[in-house]
C-alpha cells in the first residue's frame, strides 16, 4: 500500500498526517526504520509589556531540538549601525517538551513594526533517538512541509505579527 499524507493549513498552524504501510503494527521500531516521518509544528507568539514569547505545539518527541529565528522588519531596512536595539534579530534553539517549545525575547527599545518568525526542524545536534527517528541532518523526513536545504531536510513553521509597543 502506497503512503497517504494530509496536509492542514490554517494560519499558523500546519499540521502534517501521514499514513504508511501496515506492518502489523506501529511500533518506535517501526518508526524509526521507516523512511517518510512526517512532523506536525506549529509557532505562535504571544507579547506581555517588553517580552515577546514565542511557542508552538508539535508532534516532536520529548528532547528534540528546534531552532528558531525572530527578525524585526526594520532590520531589514536599516545597517545595524542604527538599529533602536541589538536584538532585531534573534536566534537560538529550543527543546520540545510535552508536544512544546518556547522562548522569550526582551523587546526592549523595539519599535512598532512587522516581525517574522521561523521555526525549524531538525538542527544539529539532536539526541540519540531523534536522530535515530528522523534521520540524520531530517534525511528520513516526508511531508508537504519538508524542504531541502543543502544536504538537509527541514520542517519549517513562519508566523508573522505586529508589534506595537
Amino acid at each position: 500500500m502506497g503512503r497517504v499524507s494530509i496536509v492542514v493549513l490554517t494560519c499558523s498552524t500546519l499540521l502534517v498526517i501521514g499514513c504508511g504501510p501496515a506492518t502489523g503494527g506501529d511500533t518506535d521500531s517501526d518508526v524509526a526504520g521507516a523512511a517518510g516521518a512526517t512532523v506536525a509544528l506549529s509557532v505562535d507568539h504571544r507579547s506581555q509589556w517588553r517580552e515577546l514569547r514565542i511557542e508552538g505545539a508539535t508532534d516532536l518527541p520529548d528532547g528534540a531540538v528546534v531552532s528558531y529565528r525572530v527578525t524585526h522588519t526594520l532590520a531589514d531596512e536599516l545597517p545595524p549601525s542604527e538599529w533602536p536595539a541589538k536584538n532585531l534579530i534573534a536566534d537560538g534553539t529550543a527543546v520540545v517538551e510535552a508536544g512544546h517549545y518556547w522562548a522569550r525575547f526582551n523587546t526592549t527599545y523595539w519599535p512598532a513594526g512587522a516581525v517574522r518568525v521561523q521555526v525549524r526542524f531538525p538542527v544539529a545536534p539532536q539526541p540519540d533517538a531523534i536522530r535515530v527517528r528522523y534521520g540524520e541532518f531530517g534525511g528520513q523526513l516526508a511531508g508537504s512541509n519538508v524542504t531541502t536545504l543543502g544536504s538537509s531536510k527541514v520542517v519549517t513553521a513562519e508566523h508573522a505579527l505586529e508589534w506595537t509597543r
